[in-house]
């Protein structure tokens, strides 16, 4: 089942949302942890979850879409969150990550310092994409 949903996000920014609201900002630490354990969500709360952070589709949507009450879109997604984070407290992966990312920015400062060669060169290449994991 594809999520059909009003892309807030976008819509907002070009005023075009239909009740002229702005959507309340949202933990994006939630859409990390996601892209680290969303595997182990179900399907269902797998579905509803991306449809609310990463697609942007509001509780009335995403209720139409997979034919439950708001609060029943609402109940899935903070169970969700609740698990992701749960996960996160016993493995730990989101601050291995932040701080791989961190250490690797570091590198790459430092490595600009050395001289000009195909070794720094190597290293701030190498550095950079572990940035981006």
């Amino acid at each position: 089942m594809g999520i059909i949903c009003y892309n807030t996000r976008v819509s907002s920014i070009f005023g075009l949302h239909p009740k002229g609201w702005v959507p309340v900002a949202k933990d994006m630490t939630l859409a990390v942890l996601f892209d680290l354990y969303g595997e182990l969500l179900s399907p269902r709360q797998r579905e509803i979850f991306s449809g609310y952070y990463n697609d942007d589709c509001s509780l009335s949507e995403l209720s139409a879409d997979f034919g439950i009450t708001r609060q029943g879109a609402l109940q899935t997604i903070q169970t969700a969150e609740h698990k992701l984070r749960e996960w996160d407290e016993k493995l730990g992966f989101f601050s291995i990550l932040m701080n791989t990312r961190r250490l690797a920015g570091e590198i790459v400062e430092n490595a600009k310092t050395l001289p000009e060669n195909d070794t720094a060169k190597t290293i701030i290449a190498l550095a950079k994409e572990i940035e981006t994991l």
